[in-house]
């Protein structure tokens, strides 16, 4: 054999051996769209070990091995942005649902000629294989520039079998093949089909600001060291100062308004009232003005007549009758007044006129004893003294908000849920008090004014931005995030959700759900909003960046409604928070 054959012969062995250790990928320098065929994947796979959230790409069958597609240039490629697609369907059920795109290759995309680009759909099961491959496709309303965006409407049927399925969009070029086949990443969304809505969640209230069980996972070293009182504020009003305010007004307290949720009892248009020491009927302008004092012990009783406040004494004598505010002080100031139609006593003094045709009572008392009453109603007393702390300065700086904005009102908050849970001198505990002393006249400020303090049991794993949640607005057709307050941020919260007390972990970091059916849907709608959806048809979320619902969008055979998310799922549904999903999360 010739010596430049053997050579020749040893170099394309070589070049073999070469080609056999490569990895198996596609080797060209540019994409070959027409070597990707139409056929549909068998199952979703990742593209590599870092995909972005929410995206996945699909393996090719190739012989009887599937493998992922490598990108070699970024010709071809897309983003896929916000979708108006329902988080919940009905059983083949048509749904329009608009899709914001973006040509991120340098390639523009044609909406005609003989190979235009649409936009088409895959469903998925729920363990990825496929059920529905060619789903319909959409036109471009026109050519897309490379860095361009365009909105696109398609019209999407839902799977005919009840269960959960992932919506996979995906970009098409005709007569060439899908840009998945190219390793371009596809928009996935997880949508259940079924009868009505399952709901699941995490958390108990609005998510905003401090979180009760936070405070006491991050008090305990729960996720990391303990936090003081102090570091634990600072974790959820970072914006914020802590100050001492010792000469701050004192509060007062609607206390004859009906109570819900943890005051049982209320007054009506009458209220029996003593104290150990004796007390001293006043008048409000002028305390100099002394109408009645009782012994030790002994009773006064007012009511309302007409419009005047009429008081009488232990043997019914009219002490005083009239329209003018009266108040009633305790001879001895750490004496606490009882009123027996609250079951409860109360330190400070008691404010008396009839306004707005009913007895009013308020108890005006200083921002520490106002605390000492309410901390134990809203945080277990037997909680870490450091969650106790934290609490106390929100509860009281929440306070002092709202009496910023009491205006001409002759109170500053409610003892009920509606502000904070407060039952007076009754329910004061020794470990609750020793919380309140040690933060004694400690205020949150932003800007020199107390900041609005909100604070929930729990957020599930992280607070929201409350312009997301009470401050939300109309943004053309739907509902969009108003400005925060300066002084809060969204924060993770891993500590809430490793807390514990004596009686177990936090109950709240437990995933519940809740079911509704289509009918009940549309009745609630109907209640509380005047609105007939006709048969419910589906449900979908539009989120805030923090992942819960801005507003919730019905939609039925009728009509469809963009309802606001904290409303319509707190308050009409009944929810424990806002923080849901469709799917077990």
């Amino acid at each position: 054999m010739p010596r430049f054959q053997v050579l020749l012969g040893m170099a394309f062995s070589a070049l073999l051996a070469v080609v056999a250790m490569q990895p198996d990928t596609v080797l060209a320098m540019q994409p070959d769209l027409s070597r990707r065929g139409v056929e549909a994947p068998v199952a979703l796979a990742i593209q590599d070990s870092t995909p972005r959230a929410g995206d996945l790409v699909v393996a090719r069958k190739i012989g009887s091995a599937a493998r992922v597609v490598e990108r070699v240039t970024p010709e071809l490629d897309s983003s896929y942005d916000h979708t108006t697609a329902p988080s919940a369907v009905i059983a083949g059920a048509e749904m329009p649902v608009e899709i914001r795109i973006t040509n991120t290759g340098v390639r523009p995309w044609p909406a005609g000629g003989d190979q235009p680009v649409r936009l088409g759909y895959h469903w998925y099961d729920a363990n990825g294989n496929t059920v529905l491959w060619e789903g319909g496709r959409a036109a471009l309303s026109s050519d897309v520039a490379s860095g361009q965006a365009t909105t696109v409407n398609v019209s999407v049927r839902a799977p005919q079998s009840n269960g959960t399925y992932t919506l996979a969009w995906d970009l098409v070029q005709e007569g060439t093949g899908w840009f998945s086949g190219n390793a371009v990443a596809m928009k996935t969304e997880r949508i259940v089909v079924g009868d009505g809505v399952t709901l699941y969640g995490k958390g108990w209230g609005h998510g905003i600001g401090l979180s009760q069980w936070g405070a006491q996972g991050w008090a305990q070293g729960a996720a990391g060291p303990r936090l003081s009182g102090e570091e634990i504020l600072g974790k959820y009003f970072p914006g914020a100062d802590l100050v001492s305010l010792p000469s701050a007004s004192p509060f007062r307290v609607l206390i004859s308004a009906p109570s819900s949720g943890c005051v049982g009892r209320t007054i009506g248009d009458v209220a029996s009232l003593s104290s150990e020491g004796g007390m001293r009927l006043v008048n409000d302008a002028d305390p100099t003005v002394v109408y009645a004092q009782t012994g030790p012990g002994q009773n006064v009783r007012a009511s309302r007549s007409g419009a005047d406040v009429v008081v009488t004494d232990g043997s019914r004598r009219i002490v005083y009758a009239g329209r003018a505010a009266v108040r009633v002080v305790p001879v001895q100031s750490w004496d606490p007044i009882s009123i027996a139609e609250k079951g409860l006593s109360y330190r400070g003094d008691l404010w008396l006129q009839v306004a707005g045709g009913t007895l009013t009572v308020v108890n005006v008392v200083s921002s520490d004893d106002y605390m000492r009453g309410v901390l134990p109603g809203e945080m277990l007393p037997f909680w870490e003294i450091e969650a106790l702390r934290a609490q106390a300065v929100t509860a009281r700086t929440y306070a002092a908000w709202k009496q910023s904005s009491a205006g001409e009102r002759e109170w500053d908050v409610r003892d009920d849920t509606s502000d904070q849970c407060y039952r007076g001198h009754s329910v004061e505990t020794e470990r609750t008090n020793v919380a309140v002393d040690s933060t004694a006249g400690e205020f949150l400020v932003y800007d020199g004014q107390p900041i609005r303090a909100m604070f929930s049991s729990a957020n599930g794993g992280a607070s929201e931005n409350p312009g997301c949640v009470f401050n939300a607005v109309r943004v053309g057709d739907t509902w969009g995030c108003a400005d925060g307050w300066p002084y809060l941020t969204v924060v993770q919260d891993p500590a809430e959700l490793a807390a514990y007390d004596k009686r177990g972990a936090n109950p709240y970091a437990e995933l519940w759900s809740e079911h509704f059916s289509g009918a009940e849907i549309r009745a609630q709608v109907i209640e509380d909003y005047g609105i007939d959806i006709g048969q419910f048809v589906s449900m979908g979320f539009n989120e805030s960046p923090g992942g819960r619902p801005i507003s919730v969008v019905v939609r039925g055979t009728n009509r469809s409604v963009d309802l606001h998310g904290q409303q319509f799922l707190r308050a009409t549904l009944g929810l424990r928070s806002t923080l849901v999903s469709t799917t077990p999360f």
